[in-house]
This record gives structure tokens, C-alpha cells and sequence, in this order.
């Protein structure tokens, strides 16, 4: 009776051992809610089974510690060297490492490996797929896309029949990630593969995230909102979703939402000192920055290398906003080198021109952080706000020459019907304030053939005749030509005054550069015509007389014989006279 009572009491241990042990695909769904302590912790404990290491693998360069994980595959495969899980996690991490060629090799091997009488294994398609499609925007030069749709719509097709929802859901959330970096720009392939990842397994939360996404890159929040609302629905502890939803509310300067959904984070997560960041966070958005910098700096000290990127954003926007943007330039270099790129908002960009202008001898980092943040940003009122931004701090560094070039672009990419005649004026006039004068030049020609504006022609011959001051590049002669004949018919108040310095100008030049006679008593006469008092009118007549009497050109006496003082005026006039901002 002992004896059976002692059997029992034993299966009695075994059995419960056996309910609360946790499998990989725990480990799984823990990494995924964002867990990732959990999940490391679950994935050790079921160190001997190959998936088990390959998802081990994957918590580690979640969790900052890509030694670790190379530690934990190396042995593993110093065991198992051909076992496909195991091949599937050497190629994820030579992609995370920057490594594209070898770790096809290495997806290559590991679906070989995988291939049964059924063909591929769909759980090595789905993880060679996915984690082409994760880090596909992290590195330079890693093929083709399409080679992550074919074995993602390949694992697809192998699982329609499989009573494995979440399986099935995971492989079409990978697709939908495959479809939206294989056509940029497009969700409509991306948007049907989430909502079909809904339809298998309703409670899947990440797909409904993923939609979030697409709508939040389109700027339509209402169902971006919507999106993030049914992810936490499907599951409450889904730590993505929330934090999607904090960034928004920091973004809209809601930051007692924000602290709420905090909580909410924090609640779900993994203890770890990484949840004091939300404090430092709150520090910052009260302009408490040197608070904000020291409890940052004191996560950093805890935690080392294994904090998430956007602290180091954190630090680097605490000290740009405290007035020490020299200070931010280690953290935000260190965020830029650390952060998944589908994680970066096209304001990050700005932080980083910000902190390279501030930085000397950084000045074309400044200009190509603006164009990343161009790329970055599809939507045309987010580009126009990045530019219109990066305009300003250029022209309140008096940076002239990039603000000309920042206020360009912004003429660019602004839709056809948005565009106007100012957007030409405000690029050319930074572009003048710097001594840019050939730069000037392009944007007051746009103002002139496209919009026929009477300042396009005056500006125009005005920079012109300072860059080309003697016509050598057959430049300044035709402009004022062009703005002697627009004036002829141009009824604004100026119009006679134009003519007058214009046509005055050009006599200069005829008569003392090319020794052109002819040409030289045309436009005196021009002048005279049109000169704005009877003073000056005979002064004209004089030059005229003088002109008249002039030799050949190629005599030495004649170089000597026309007016200087209308070409000085015109150079002074258009190096330092502006005209007020076109209507």
C-alpha cells in the first residue's frame, strides 16, 4: 500500500511538471507580445531542440546581444552542423550582421536540409522568408525581395490545409511584411495578406498591427487608431501595439496619454530597469532635461549595450533641446547605427541634421540627413514640413546655401496645383542673401519663363550681371534684353525705371566691354527715353553727343568715352537691392 501510494505521489509530480512545463511555441507567442526576457528564458529550457535554439537566437539580437547569440549557435551547430533550424539561424543572423550573400547560402542549406517527400518544410520557408523581410531595409545590397515572396507564398500554399492557425497567420503576416518592401509605396498586396492573417487566426495580433501601420504611413489615423484598438483586443498583452500607440500620442503632444499607455506597457513587460525609460521620457516632455539626461544615463549604466535604440534618441534630443546639440552627437550616431530601420520616423532625420549642423566640418552630412528624411517620408505633407523645417534652421544659422537648396527641393516635391510663383522667389532670394548668385540665377528664370513674373526678369538680369558681369558666358546681355522687352508692356509702377537701369546697363557694356557703337547708342537712347527726370535726360543726350563721335571700334580713344556710372549702379543695385516678396 506504501508503494503504490509513493507511485502515485510520483506520477502525480510528473503529470503536473508536464502541465506547467512551457513548449517553444510559448517562448514564441512571449516573444512576439514583446516578452522577451520571458522568452529567452523559455527557449533555454528547451535548449535541445534545434527550433528552440533558433528562436533563442532570434530573443538574443532582439534583446542587444548578438554575441550571446553567436555564442549559443556555434554550439549548437558544433553538434547538429546540418540541421535546418539551426542553418535558418546562422543565415538570420548574417543578414542582421550585414552579410546578404553568405546568409542566402546559408537559408539555401537550410531548406535543403528541410526538404521531406512533401517537398519544403513550411515552418524553414516561413522563418527563411521572415527574416529576409525584417531586416531587408537594415542592409545595403540584400537582394532581391522577391526571393522572400516566393518562399513566403511557397510556405503559404504548403499550410492552407493545416489546422495550425497560428502558424498560418505568422506565414501571412511575413508575406504581407515581403509584399510592402517588394512594392514601396503600394499596401493594397500587403493590406490583403494582414487581413487574411485576421480571418485564419482573429486573435493574431501583430497583423493587425502591421495594418496599423500601413494606414499611419498614409496618414490616416482614424484607422490607423482603429487597427491598434483591435490588436490589443485580439490580445491585451501585445506590448507592440502599445507602443505604437504611445508614440502617437507623443507625437500629437498628448502626454498624459501617453503616461497611461506607459502603464500599460509596463504592466505587460518583462521587469527589467528598461521601464524606468518612461520616466525619462516624462522628465523630457516636461523640458526637464537634465533630469531626462540623468535618468537615461542611469538606465544606460544598468542595462550597457542591451537598451533599446530610442533611448539613445532620448539623450540626443535632451541635450539638442537643452541648447548642446554638440553634445548629442555620440547618441544620436549611436541610434542611427542601432536601430531597425523600419523604425525610423522621418523626424529622426531632422535630429540628425539638427546635430550635424551644430557639428563642424559635418556641413554635407546636414544636407544628405534632410534627403534620407525625404526618402523616409512618401507622404507630400510630411516632406513639405521636414523641408520647411530644415529651411528655417538653415536660414536662422544663416546657412543660406542650404537653406536655398532645402526651400528648392520643397518647390520639387510640392504638388503642381500647391506650387507658386513665391516658391521660386523665397529658394532664389537665400540663395542671393548667400552670394550664391548662379543658384539665384536658375530659381528668377523659373519665375520668368514659367510664370512670367516681372520679378524673374528683373532678378534674373540682376544676378546675372554679377556672375556675368562681361557676357563671357552669354548670359547677362540676354537678360536684360529679355526684361527691357517685358518692361516695354509691363504697366506696373516700375516698369519705366527698369527700362531706364536696364537699358542703361546694357549701354555700358556695349560701349566699354564689346565696343559695340551702335548697340552702345541704341540702349543710351533707350535710356534717355526713359530717364526719370530732365537732368538726367541731358546728361544722356551728352553721353550720346560723346558716343557719337566715338572711332571704330579697335581705336584706343574710344574705351574711355562712354558713361561708367550706370554699370556701377546696376552692380550695386543688384548685389544689395531686393524687391518685397511677389505677390
Amino acid at each position: 500500500m506504501i508503494n503504490k501510494k509513493i507511485h502515485l505521489l510520483a506520477l502525480t509530480v510528473i503529470l503536473g511538471a508536464a502541465a506547467n512545463a512551457q513548449s517553444v511555441q510559448d517562448g514564441v507567442k512571449a516573444l512576439y507580445e514583446g516578452k522577451v526576457l520571458g522568452a529567452k528564458s523559455i527557449f533555454e529550457k528547451q535548449a535541445d531542440k534545434p527550433e528552440a535554439t533558433y528562436w533563442l537566437v532570434r530573443a538574443d539580437v532582439e534583446n542587444q546581444d548578438k554575441k550571446g547569440a553567436q555564442a549559443t549557435l556555434d554550439k549548437a551547430l558544433a553538434a547538429k552542423p546540418s540541421e535546418a533550424w539551426l542553418l535558418a539561424a546562422k543565415g538570420y543572423l548574417q543578414l542582421t550582421n550585414g552579410k546578404a550573400n553568405e546568409a542566402k547560402q546559408s537559408f539555401e542549406s537550410a531548406l535543403t536540409a528541410s526538404k521531406g517527400r512533401r517537398g519544403n518544410d513550411p515552418d524553414i520557408l516561413n522563418a527563411v522568408g521572415g527574416a529576409i523581410a525584417t531586416e531587408y531595409n537594415n542592409i545595403d545590397k540584400i537582394g532581391d525581395i522577391q526571393y522572400a515572396v516566393q518562399k513566403l507564398e511557397e510556405a503559404k500554399s504548403l499550410t492552407e490545409k493545416s489546422k495550425d492557425n497560428w502558424m498560418k497567420a505568422d506565414v501571412l503576416t511575413n508575406l504581407g511584411d515581403a509584399y510592402r518592401k517588394a512594392f514601396p509605396g503600394d499596401g493594397t498586396k500587403a493590406y490583403g495578406a494582414y487581413s487574411d492573417a485576421t480571418t485564419v487566426d482573429p486573435s493574431f495580433a501583430k497583423a493587425f498591427l502591421k495594418t496599423a501601420m500601413i494606414f499611419k504611413s498614409q496618414r490616416n489615423y482614424e484607422l490607423f487608431l482603429q487597427n491598434l484598438d483591435k490588436a490589443t483586443a485580439a490580445d491585451p498583452a501585445y506590448v507592440p501595439a502599445y507602443d505604437a500607440l504611445y508614440l502617437y500620442k507623443i507625437g500629437t503632444a498628448d502626454f498624459n496619454g501617453a503616461n497611461a499607455v506607459a502603464d500599460k506597457i509596463i504592466a505587460n513587460s518583462d521587469p527589467s530597469p528598461w521601464n524606468e525609460y518612461y520616466k525619462a521620457q516624462t522628465f523630457y516632455f516636461n523640458k526637464q532635461y537634465d533630469q531626462a539626461i540623468a535618468s537615461a544615463n542611469g538606465i544606460l549604466q544598468k542595462m550597457g549595450d542591451k537598451v533599446k535604440p530610442k533611448l539613445y534618441k532620448l539623450l540626443a534630443w535632451s541635450y539638442v533641446d537643452k541648447g548642446d546639440a554638440k553634445s548629442a552627437l555620440p547618441f544620436m550616431e549611436k541610434y542611427f547605427a542601432t536601430v531597425n530601420k523600419d523604425d525610423i520616423d522621418a523626424q529622426d532625420y531632422g535630429l540628425k541634421a539638427t546635430v550635424y549642423a551644430a557639428t563642424p566640418g559635418k556641413e554635407n552630412e546636414v544636407a544628405q540627413a534632410y534627403d534620407e528624411g525625404l526618402k523616409a517620408d512618401t507622404t507630400v505633407a510630411g516632406r513639405v514640413k521636414l523641408l520647411q523645417d530644415a529651411a528655417k534652421s538653415f536660414g536662422d544659422k544663416k546657412q543660406y546655401d542650404l537653406q536655398g537648396a532645402m526651400l528648392e527641393k520643397l518647390a520639387e516635391i510640392k504638388p503642381e496645383a500647391q506650387r507658386s510663383v513665391n516658391d521660386y522667389w523665397l529658394a532664389g532670394n537665400a540663395f542671393l542673401t548667400g552670394k550664391q548668385y548662379e543658384k539665384a540665377w536658375k530659381d528668377f528664370d523659373i519665375m520668368r519663363t514659367k510664370y512670367n513674373h516681372p520679378y524673374g526678369y528683373l532678378m534674373s538680369f540682376r544676378t546675372s550681371s554679377i556672375f556675368d558681369s562681361t557676357n563671357a558666358k552669354n548670359v547677362m546681355v540676354p537678360d536684360g534684353e529679355k526684361l527691357i522687352e517685358f518692361s516695354k508692356t509691363d504697366t506696373s509702377k516700375n516698369a519705366k525705371t527698369n527700362l531706364f537701369s536696364t537699358a542703361t546697363a546694357l549701354a555700358t557694356y556695349f560701349v566699354n566691354v564689346a565696343g559695340d557703337k551702335d548697340n552702345g547708342l541704341k540702349y543710351l537712347t533707350l535710356g534717355r527715353d526713359n530717364a526719370p527726370d530732365d537732368a538726367t535726360k541731358q546728361q544722356l543726350q551728352g553721353f550720346i553727343d560723346q558716343v557719337s563721335k566715338m572711332k571704330p571700334a579697335g581705336s584706343k580713344a574710344q574705351s574711355s568715352a562712354a558713361p561708367t556710372s550706370g554699370q556701377s549702379a546696376a552692380k550695386k543695385d543688384s548685389a544689395s537691392v531686393k524687391p518685397k516678396s511677389p505677390k
